[in-house]
């Protein structure tokens, strides 16, 4: 047979829908994840710590707090209001906020200062903790909103300091000795909470050692199914040029993923075991947990193997195009490991909430930094619960399979196995 007969057969340009198909999911998985991540729809946390303690006449940083809380810019983040820095600090530190604004101790008397002619007029210093480990999206969108909402309110009290300036005559010249400062008196001193580690990815390496761990699972899984089948000879066995086949063995369909799924559980220690050791030890990435890091790389990519044995089991050749749209066409984009969630349609943030990527990026964040998160608990059981639900799902269509006469072997290869 000639190409030109095989592409003259209407039959097999059915192949041209399903290249449709992939099209339009990579295009919504990946696309409609990033495009928007520009306009949340979701405001991000951000903490507000007011230390102000006023200057016996007035407390600004209350009244700045007031107008973060209810006023304008209440709709510009989620603002979380704490008592002090360091309930700022461990609010970052948990990922529970991307930023953190400072209100310092002194701001009413440092304003005081710009309309007294007897002091020296100076900036008003406000500190924005940042969080590199969150990752750049996260940080970045944080604290420019952050900075952005404070030259508002640096301006807006500008204003307010010459309006009251203006309404008392007899009130010292001060405004003009601080200059511009009197009009814009904020000035955003940019903290990090702690350093960026060596060797991180600046703070995206939770989400690159996840991506290896899912496509190692997920690649395994595709090489254990074709090389299983073609030792148990449901499939022949190709390598260059040489093409081997030999009758079906005798082995039911629960047995066959049984097999496959006890090789991938093998594979998973190992490939596990290896892709920590590369990552800590040759290209040194940090490890604060090295043994649950450890054990969290094991568990992933199991359940990333896991789930196409599975699925290729249940529905066959398409089995492995629905694994790839679980794990990587939505499991990448909503796993928070580029965006965080709250930079995401309201679609990717459920996905994330429900598939295994988002909760061992999650994970990973946790064993890799220095961060007091708990999310690893939580986060192992969803992906723990993802590998044994799915492996029992499968277990039990394979099983209804072999019980209604299902089998793998068609009449045509049982009547050869038989004269064999």
């Amino acid at each position: 047979m000639h190409a030109t007969a095989l592409l003259r057969s209407p039959k097999i340009w059915v192949f041209t829908l399903f290249g449709a198909l992939l099209a339009i999911v990579l295009t919504v998985g990946y696309l409609g994840g990033a495009l928007d991540t520009d306009t949340p729809t979701q405001r991000v946390p951000i903490a507000w710590a007011d230390t102000d303690q006023g200057d016996g006449t007035q407390h600004l940083g209350a009244a700045l707090t007031e107008e973060v809380l209810t006023g304008r810019a209440h709709e510009s983040a989620h603002w979380l209001p704490v008592t002090d820095e360091a309930q700022a600090r461990e609010l970052l530190t948990t990922g529970a906020a991307y930023a953190a604004v400072v209100i310092p101790a002194d701001f009413s008397a440092r304003v005081g200062a710009l309309t007294d002619p007897r002091a020296k007029p100076d900036a008003v210093r406000v500190t924005v903790l940042t969080n590199p480990i969150a990752g750049p999206a996260a940080s970045g969108t944080a604290n420019g909103i952050a900075q952005a909402v404070l030259a508002g309110l640096s301006q807006e009290l500008g204003a307010r300091l010459a309006s009251a300036h203006a309404a008392d005559p007899s009130a010292p010249t001060g405004m003009l000795a601080a200059g511009g400062l009197a009009a814009d008196p904020i000035r955003v001193t940019l903290t990090p909470v702690g350093p960026v580690p060596a060797h991180s990815a600046g703070g995206m390496a939770a989400f690159y050692y996840t991506l290896v761990l899912i496509l190692t699972g997920f690649l395994l899984a595709q090489l254990l199914h074709s090389g299983v089948d073609g030792v148990l000879g449901f499939t022949p066995r190709e390598f260059l040029h040489k093409r081997a086949t030999h009758p079906p063995l005798p082995i039911n369909r629960v047995h066959t993923l049984l097999a496959k799924t006890g090789l991938m559980v093998g594979c998973a220690v190992v490939a596990g075991t290896v892709i920590e050791a590369v990552a800590v030890l040759a290209f040194g990435m940090p490890a604060e947990h090295p043994l649950g890091l450890w054990g969290l790389s094991m568990l992933a990519v199991a359940t990333a193997g896991v789930l196409p044995l599975v699925l290729l089991a249940v529905f066959g050749a398409p089995g492995a195009l629905v694994a790839t749209i679980v794990l990587v066409v939505f499991g990448v984009p909503s796993s928070g490991g580029a965006y965080p969630p709250e930079l995401q349609p309201e679609v990717f943030r459920w996905l994330g909430r429900i598939l295994p990527m988002r909760h061992t990026t999650d994970a990973a964040r946790d064993l890799i930094f220095p961060v007091t998160g708990d999310a690893v608990i939580g986060s192992v059981l969803v992906i723990a619960l993802w590998l044994v639900a799915s492996l029992a799902a499968g277990l039990l269509v394979t099983a209804f399979y072999d019980r209604t006469g299902r089998h793998r072997v068609s009449v045509y290869e049982r009547a050869q196995a038989d004269r064999a």
